[in-house]
């Protein structure tokens, strides 16, 4: 690791105190408690700005939580308001903190009252107010553990800026730190279970970050976890030393040695004695969710923060379609959808998204679903299904000949399936680059052919362009031709705003010369929408009654980032925000 990469880690996120004040008025907070008997979670509190880390203390009366570097208390049945525990000249206290076993004390991380540097230094105030002692005699230490005997305190230390993070150990009163861990990377999270006995931590020392347990003298460091598609922060060891519960990051959203905020996240449980890892809720959330031992005495329960970006709340909501092929590299195989379509789907709607266009129909299936499961599993992620992409092309020969009749037997099968999902528009998302006019005539007849099938069984047909349709040939183009060639009443076409543009033509003039076609619209940039310049969505939206647009679908074909959700966050978000509506 780089220095310069070290900085950041030390900024970006251990001390994410002075980001928090920023994100406050940005985040709606849900204080939530999981109840392991019933395998239930309700949302004890709700705050209109972020709030993190809750701490059940151990007499079970109160949560502690952190708010703005500051910490509070709040009673355990949520009908009290934030009651504030002085932390003396500590204003910037980070939301890694550790209350004693006895309730007394509470540890916390600090950057230095005397210059407020990103310096973090450990320190102890009594649980009812105080000044705060001082324990780390060097800076950038973070807390996470303090031993049952109350003894001794446990943390996270960057000792030297050209190395990595480890795992120390000092006397509570002070004294010599113990270095109990020099694993190459990145080694955090250090938490005592009840016994005393044992150290839990998490570490990148395999490339991937893991849930790790040592000895209380470091001796013994064993892995215990090995989730192939997540990484594991912050194990969480209960009272009766039983279960531990951590936070799971997916891997496609995050690098090895990052713990983020406004995420997806999973909070997963094993047995302490290591096992397969159970998930108890997938959620909105990441840093800050649940970064201190939240447990409540009795081992029954846990307290832990999920959130929504307020934005996604107050901005105006729009009737969206959303192109699944965007999140294709989370769900775009039946594997892969089985596996996180419920987080991916419902989180689209959480955006503001209100519909989709599926891309997965096979041999009468879609994402390995029948056509009504797949329809119900949209549905109860709060999406409708509006269209569904297909691609079935015609061979050169049969381009030649015109003569396509055996294909036709697939589309039957293909609307039939369509009909019993209840998608109303089904559209041939590509045509072939052609080169001469006889093959235009022909994929137009064959449009035409398709298009009569999906109006006698009540779907309307379309076709999608890219931008080699925009080439000319002979004194014209393929999408000239074939708009001009195929009848209104059984073929509309999809207009992919980006591909026009790409293709060298602009969306307006074509909406001009072929008004009422564009029964559908992809609204799409080069990255996330609005984000390159190069398309003038404003002006495509206010010409959708021109176009003859009755609904528009967002599609990202080439995020920015691989947090491809993020992307689509973005892109939902310029539209809903955007002075121009359709009508």
């Amino acid at each position: 690791m780089k220095t310069g990469r070290i900085i950041c880690n030390i900024v970006a996120s251990l001390t994410t105190v002075s980001a928090m004040a920023q994100q406050s008025s940005e985040v709606i907070s849900y204080l939530e408690i999981y109840d392991l008997e019933t395998r239930t979670h309700s949302v004890l509190k709700e705050f209109p700005f972020r709030v993190e880390a809750p701490h059940w203390t151990p007499d079970g009366k109160y949560l502690v939580v952190n708010k703005d570097g500051k910490l509070y208390k709040i009673s355990v049945d949520g009908t009290s308001d934030l009651i504030e525990i002085d932390t003396g000249a500590l204003t910037c206290v980070d939301i890694n903190y550790v209350i004693t076993a006895d309730g007394k004390w509470i540890g916390l991380s600090s950057n230095s009252p005397s210059n407020q540097k990103h310096d973090s230094f450990i320190y102890m105030v009594p649980f009812e107010g105080g000044e705060p002692r001082r324990v780390t005699p060097q800076g950038l230490s973070y807390i996470y553990g303090i031993s049952p005997d109350g003894k001794t305190v446990v943390y996270c230390a960057y000792r030297q800026l050209d190395e990595e993070a480890d795992i120390y150990a000092i006397p509570v009163e002070g004294g010599d730190e113990i270095q109990l861990t020099d694993a190459t990377r990145f080694d955090s999270g250090p938490e005592y279970s009840p016994d005393g006995k044992h150290i839990w931590f998490n570490s990148v020392r395999t490339d991937a970050m893991q849930i790790w347990k040592m000895d209380a003298d470091g001796g013994n460091q064993t892995q215990m976890t090995f989730d192939e598609d997540m990484y594991s922060w912050y194990p969480h060891v209960s009272p009766d030393g039983k279960k531990v519960v951590y936070t799971a990051y997916r891997r496609h959203e995050v690098a090895p040695d990052e713990h983020l905020p406004n995420l997806n996240v999973q909070l997963r449980m094993i047995p302490a004695e290591g096992g397969e890892p159970e998930v108890l809720v997938e959620l909105f959330g990441g840093h800050g969710t649940l970064s201190v031992n939240s447990w409540s005495p009795d081992s029954r329960k846990f307290a832990y923060f999920s959130y929504r970006l307020a934005e996604e709340i107050t901005s105006p909501m729009k009737e969206m379609g959303v192109q699944l092929y965007s999140a294709r590299k989370l769900i775009g195989t039946p594997e892969l959808f089985a596996k996180n379509h419920k987080y991916v789907l419902s989180r689209l709607s959480q955006m503001g998204y209100t519909s989709a266009e599926a891309i997965s129909y096979e041999d009468g299936r879609f994402s390995g679903l029948s056509p009504e499961h797949f329809r119900k599993t949209l549905n109860d992620a709060g999406l409708d299904l509006m269209s569904s992409h297909v691609t079935h092309t015609l061979s050169d020969a049969q381009l030649d000949s015109g003569d396509f009749s055996e294909e036709m037997e697939w589309w039957d099968r293909c609307i039939k399936a369509h009909v019993k999902a209840g998608i109303p528009h089904l559209v041939m998302s590509y045509g072939q680059p052609m080169s001469s006019i006889c093959h235009f005539k022909t994929m137009a007849e064959y449009l035409n052919a398709i298009g009569r099938k999906c109006t006698a069984a009540r779907i309307r047909f379309g076709y999608h362009n890219h931008n080699h349709e925009f080439a000319p040939v002979d004194g014209t183009t393929m999408l000239d031709y074939l708009i001009s060639n195929t009848d209104p009443d059984h073929v509309f076409f999809q207009m992919d705003v980006y591909w026009t543009v790409d293709g060298g033509a602009s969306p307006v003039e074509y909406i001009e010369r072929y008004p009422g076609r564009f029964r559908l619209i992809h609204i799409k940039d080069k990255h996330e929408v609005g984000k390159s310049g190069m398309i003038d969505f404003h002006e495509v939206f206010s010409n959708f009654e021109k176009a003859g647009t009755e609904a528009f679908i967002v599609e990202m074909e080439y995020p920015s980032s691989s947090n491809v959700l993020k992307g689509l966050r973005e892109s939902a978000l310029y539209i809903r925000n955007m002075k121009q509506t359709t009508k």
